[in-house]
Order: C-alpha cells, then structure tokens, then sequence
C-alpha cells in the first residue's frame, strides 16, 4: 500500500507542477497576444492617419495655418479629412483612461483630453493645442488622442491609447526623436506609456 501511495505522489506531483504553470503561464501569454494585436492596429491607424493629414496639408496649403489660433476653425478644417461618424462630439461621460503605469490621468496634465469624436472605423479621437511655451518649430503645436479600440477597455495609453505630435504642415508620432532607450522606459510597466506611440512603431515590443 506504501509503494502504491508513493508511486500515486510521484505521477500527480509532477503533474499538479505542469498544471500550474501553465495557470500562470497561459495568461501573460494571452496578454502579449492582445498587445501585439494592439501594436499592429496602431501601426496601420497610424498609416491612415498619416495618410490623411498629408491630405489636409496638400489641399488646404497646410494643417496649422500660421495666423489661426482658433482651435475649432482648425479641427473643422481637419473634420473632412478623418472620416468621422459625426462633425459633432459624442457624450462620454462614462470614459476615462490612465496611464501606462496605472496612475489615473488628472485634468492638470498636457495629456488629460475631453471632447471626444468617434471615426466609422470605431476610433475616438480628441484634439488639443500644446499649452507648453512654442519657442522652437521643433515642438508640435497640436496633439491628437487616439483609442484605437474606442471606448473599449483597457483605456490604457500605451496599450489602446496613442497620440500625434501636430506640426504646422506634418505629424509625428509622440516621442519620435527621443532616444530608444527613452522610449523603452517610458513604454513600460514604470512609464506613462506616451512613448509607445513611436516605440512600437520602431518595433519595441510590449
């Protein structure tokens, strides 16, 4: 009875071992699935959007004309362009989304979006001007929200969220011209996750 009590706990052991790693394993390997997934929609969103913005600098001269300050006159002018379900904002009063890190994004920050616009292709966009101090044409003077999944979650920026860098007559992703290894902490666990909009276009992995 002995041998066959021991003979039982030398299979199931080495059994409930393999049982549990694949518990733990099978998991993180979903998520890097559903990133990477995330990852190749931005980089075709991103195509798009790139495509399209080159569009409003051909046929209207440029994308930030240098005498309008007036930030709707230059969303409408942008509106034809990006192939929106409506000119007018969606209500969202249920959205909201956080950092990379997990830390929840305060109405203070340069990133902190409202006024939502939801695209046929089910993204939401927002646009912005940059409240930093213009003192070089090297800094945007407009940035673009964009959850490329809508108002699905995760709502995470670096995970579903990315966001453009809006020059007078070009667009970049956020981040592009910082170092890889800039990119790489910030589009980490620790990070905001801003970077990942050029991380994972240079091909960073989640």
């Amino acid at each position: 009875m002995k041998k066959l009590s021991f003979s039982l706990f030398n299979i199931f052991a080495p059994v409930s071992i393999v049982i549990l790693i694949i518990l733990i394993v099978v998991p993180f390997k979903l998520i890097n699935l559903e990133q990477a997934q995330r990852i190749a929609t931005w980089q075709k969103v991103y195509n798009e959007l790139k495509y399209s913005f080159e569009l409003v600098n051909l046929h209207e001269g440029n994308i930030i004309p240098a005498d309008e300050k007036d930030l709707n006159e230059i969303w409408y002018k942008i509106i034809p362009y990006l192939n929106l379900k409506s000119p007018e904002k969606i209500n969202l009063k249920r959205y909201s989304y956080r950092k990379m890190n997990g830390s929840s994004v305060k109405k203070n920050w340069q990133f902190y979006f409202t006024d939502f616009y939801e695209t046929k292709s089910g993204l939401l966009l927002s646009f912005k001007e940059n409240h930093s101090e213009i003192i070089s044409d090297k800094q945007p003077l407009y940035f673009l929200f964009v959850d490329i999944n809508g108002k699905n979650k995760p709502n995470r920026i670096g995970q579903d969220i990315f966001f453009l860098s809006v020059y007078k007559n070009h667009i970049t992703a956020l981040g592009e011209g910082r170092t890889h290894a800039r990119l790489k902490a910030n589009c980490s666990p620790i990070g905001s996750g801003l970077y990942c909009s050029e991380y994972y276009l240079l091909g960073g992995s989640f």
